[in-house]
C-alpha cells in the first residue's frame, strides 16, 4: 500500500470520527442546552448554559458545512468557536451545576481541550495544500 493510500485512509478515519464528535456535540449542545434553560437560576449558569447551546450550534453549522463543498472554508472557523464553547462548558459545569472546586473545573476543561485540540488541528492539517 502506497504512503498516499494510507494518509488517504487516515484522513478518512479522522473525518469519521470528527463527524460523529460533532454529531454527539450537536445533539447534547442543543437539546441538553435547550432544556437548561429553564433551570438557570444565576448568572454563572446562564453562562455555562450559553457556552452548552453555542458548541451546540457550531457542531450543526459545522456539519452542514462538511456537507457542502462550497461553504468547506467555514469548518475551521466554526470548529474554533466549537473548541473553545466545549471547553468552556466543560470547565463551567462542574463548578456551577456540580458545586465542585475550581480545580476541578479547571482540570475538566483541560481535558476536554487535550480533545477536542487534536480534532482541530487534525482538520486544519489535512486541509493544507500538499507541495
Amino acid at each position: 500500500m502506497s504512503a498516499e493510500r494510507v494518509a488517504r485512509v487516515w484522513r478518512s478515519i479522522g473525518l469519521g470520527v470528527l463527524v460523529l464528535a460533532l454529531l454527539a456535540s450537536a445533539y447534547n449542545g442543543l437539546w441538553e442546552g435547550w432544556s437548561e434553560l429553564q433551570n438557570d437560576d444565576t448568572p454563572p449558569m446562564r453562562l455555562a448554559t450559553a457556552t452548552q447551546l453555542l458548541y451546540g450550534l457550531a457542531a450543526l453549522l459545522a456539519l452542514l458545512a462538511l456537507a457542502r463543498r462550497a461553504t468547506r472554508r467555514w469548518v475551521f472557523p466554526l470548529l474554533l468557536v466549537w473548541a473553545f464553547a466545549t471547553t468552556a462548558t466543560a470547565t463551567l459545569a462542574p463548578i456551577v451545576y456540580g458545586g465542585r472546586p475550581l480545580g476541578t473545573g479547571i482540570a475538566a476543561g483541560a481535558i476536554t481541550a487535550l480533545l477536542v485540540g487534536p480534532a482541530v488541528w487534525l482538520w486544519r492539517r489535512a486541509c493544507r495544500k500538499r507541495s
